[in-house]
C-alpha cells in the first residue's frame, strides 16, 4: 500500500526512513481504531452463537465507563433461526438482581442487522451504549440480549464493568 502510494506521487519522500516512519505511523494510528474484544459469558444463547464482543473504547477489563459519555457495543454473530425482527434487552445485574438498563434504540434491525434474520449467517450487531451522570459509581455484570419473533435469544452474553 506505502509502495503504491509512493509510485503515485502523493508528495511522500520515498527515502528508507520516509518510509519506515510513515509505516509506524500508519499502523498507530490503527491501532487506535480497532477494539480489543471482551471477555464475555454467555448466558443462554439458544438461537445463535455469539464469536466476538467489542466495547468501544475499553483498553482493559473490566471496561471502565465514565459517567456522561457513551460506548459503542459490538457482538459478531451466527443466526441459528430465522426471524422478521429483533429485540435488544438489556440489564445491569446487582446483587443478583435484573436491573432494567435503557438504550437508546432496542430495534436490532436498526442497529447494524439486515432484516429478515436469516440462518446460518453471520450478523454484526452494532448499537450504543450511554452512561447516564446519575448512575451509581459501582462495579455490575452487563447481561444482554438479542431476542428474535419467538423471543428466544439470538445471544445472551454476561460481561463485567465498572461505572465510574
Amino acid at each position: 500500500l506505502l509502495s503504491h502510494c509512493y509510485s503515485r506521487g502523493f508528495g511522500v519522500k520515498t527515502g528508507n526512513m520516509d518510509a519506515r516512519t510513515g509505516l509506524i505511523v500508519l499502523l498507530c494510528l490503527m491501532g487506535f481504531t480497532w477494539a480489543v474484544p471482551v471477555k464475555y459469558a454467555d448466558c443462554g444463547s439458544a438461537a445463535g452463537t455469539v464469536t466476538i464482543v467489542d466495547i468501544n473504547p475499553c483498553p482493559s477489563q473490566p471496561c471502565q465507563l465514565h459517567k456522561g459519555q457513551s460506548y459503542s457495543v459490538n457482538v459478531t454473530f451466527n443466526s441459528g433461526v430465522e426471524s422478521q425482527s429483533s429485540t435488544a434487552v438489556v440489564h445491569g445485574i446487582i446483587g443478583g438482581l435484573p436491573i432494567p438498563f435503557a438504550i437508546p434504540n432496542a430495534d436490532g434491525c436498526k442497529s447494524g442487522i439486515q432484516c429478515p434474520i436469516q440462518k446460518q449467517q453471520i450478523y454484526h450487531y452494532e448499537t450504543e451504549l450511554p452512561v447516564k451522570s446519575d448512575y451509581p459509581s459501582i462495579k455490575v455484570v452487563v447481561q444482554w440480549e438479542l431476542r428474535d419473533d419467538n423471543k428466544k435469544d439470538l445471544f445472551c452474553i454476561r460481561f463485567p464493568v465498572q461505572i465510574v
